[in-house]
C-alpha cells in the first residue's frame, strides 16, 4: 500500500495548482477536475502478464501495476494505470487527462536474471505446466545447479509466479502464471547475433534444414521455422533459416554440403551460446530437431507482421495447455 500512496502523492505534487484534486482510500481513488469528476476502483496487479492487464482493465478501474514487464506496460498504456515503482501513469477522466511515460527496465539482479542457464529454469517450468517442483527435481530437469535453481525459485515465488506447497525438504512450488513468466523470460533473455551466415542451395527451407540436421543431429532448428512447425500458420517461411549449433561446432564440416559463407543473400544463419542452454529441452517437430516450443516462441516473440501472428498463435496455444 505504501507504494500506491507514494505514487498518488507524487502525482498530486506534480499537478499542484492545476485545479485537479486526487483523494484515495484502500479501495478507490476519486479524481476531480475543472469540468467533472470520477471515482475509480483500485486494482492491484503484481508481475502481471499483458493478458492479465487486458482482463482486469475497465473504464471504472485504475490499475496499479508493480514490477511490470515491457509487454504488460505496453498493454496498460491504453488504460488508466500507474506503474510502481517506475512512476509512469495514465489517468483520463471527464475534465482530466494526466499522462506520464516511464521506461521499464529489465531486472537488475544478476543472480536471478532469467537468461542463459537461469533461462533454462524458466523454460523447464513452462514446459512442466502444472507440475509441483522441488529444487532438486527442477535442477536435474534443467541441468543446472541446485543453488542456482533455488535462487531463481525464491525470486519467482516472491513475485507470485510460483506457489509454494509444504516446507523444508518436502517443499515444492507450482507455476501459477505461465503467461507472466514467459513474458518476463522473453524480456530478460537475449538472442545472440549469428556466429556465421551463408548460403546453401536447396529447393526449400524445409529441405535446407534437413540437409543440415540430418548430418548433424546435435544441431537444432530455431526461429520462425521451428515456431511454424509447432503451430502451422505460415504457408511459406522466408529465409534465413536459423540453426543452433553447439559451442564447439566445427563449421568446416559444412564445406562438404556446399555451404558458402556470405552476408548478402544468406539463406541460413548459425547461432552459438555459452553452455548450450538451448539443448536442454530440445524436441522434434516434423522429424526435425528443434528448440523447445517455448524457446521457439521466445525467438519470434519480438517480430512483426506475419511472424508476430505466428508468435501470438503459438503463445495462446502454449499458455492454455
Amino acid at each position: 500500500m505504501d507504494d500506491i500512496v507514494n505514487a498518488l502523492r507524487s502525482i498530486q505534487r506534480t499537478i499542484s495548482g492545476s485545479g485537479i484534486s486526487i483523494t484515495f482510500d484502500q479501495t478507490s481513488v476519486h479524481i476531480a477536475g475543472l469540468h467533472g469528476s470520477v471515482t475509480l476502483k483500485l486494482i492491484r496487479l503484481y508481475r502481471p502478464s499483458s493478458h492479465d492487464v487486458e482482463r482486469e482493465a475497465s473504464e471504472d478501474a485504475l490499475l496499479v501495476i508493480t514490477a511490470a514487464t515491457r509487454k504488460a506496460a505496453a498493454a496498460a498504456a491504453r488504460y488508466n494505470h500507474i506503474l510502481v515503482p517506475e512512476g509512469g501513469y495514465r489517468i483520463v477522466a471527464p475534465g482530466v487527462a494526466l499522462m506520464h511515460d516511464s521506461y521499464v527496465s529489465p531486472e537488475t539482479s544478476r543472480l536471478a536474471q532469467l537468461a542463459g542457464r537461469s533461462g533454462v529454469i524458466a523454460e523447464t517450468l513452462l514446459l512442466g505446466k502444472n507440475r509441483a517442483w522441488s529444487v532438486r527435481d527442477l535442477a536435474a530437469a534443467a541441468h543446472v545447479s541446485s543453488a542456482l535453481t533455488h535462487r531463481v525459485m525464491v525470486r519467482l515465488e516472491r513475485e507470485n509466479l510460483l506457489v509454494p506447497h509444504g516446507s523444508g525438504r518436502v517443499k515444492s512450488r507450482v507455476l501459477s502464471n505461465p503467461r507472466a513468466l514467459a513474458e518476463l523470460w522473453s524480456q530478460e533473455e537475449s538472442i545472440p547475433s549469428p556466429a556465421l551466415r551463408g548460403f546453401l542451395y536447396t529447393s526449400s527451407t524445409e529441405a535446407l534444414s534437413s540437409k543440415i540436421t540430418d548430418g548433424h543431429p546435435e544441431t537444432a532448428v530455431g526461429g520462425v521455422l521451428a515456431a511454424n512447425l509447432y503451430k502451422p500458420l505460415l504457408t511459406r517461411v522466408s529465409p534465413p533459416l536459423r540453426v543452433w549449433v553447439p559451442s564447439d561446432f566445427d563449421f568446416s564440416e559444412l564445406d562438404s554440403l556446399g555451404f558458402q559463407p556470405t552476408n548478402e543473400g544468406a539463406n541460413v544463419e548459425f547461432l552459438k551460446t555459452k553452455h548450450d542452454a538451448w539443448q536442454v529441452n530440445m524436441s522434434r517437430a516434423e522429424k526435425l530437431p528443434c528448440v523447445s516450443k517455448w524457446r521457439a516462441w521466445l525467438e519470434v516473440a519480438s517480430t512483426t507482421g506475419r511472424s508476430q501472428e505466428l508468435a501470438d498463435a503459438l503463445f495462446a496455444e502454449l499458455s492454455l495447455k
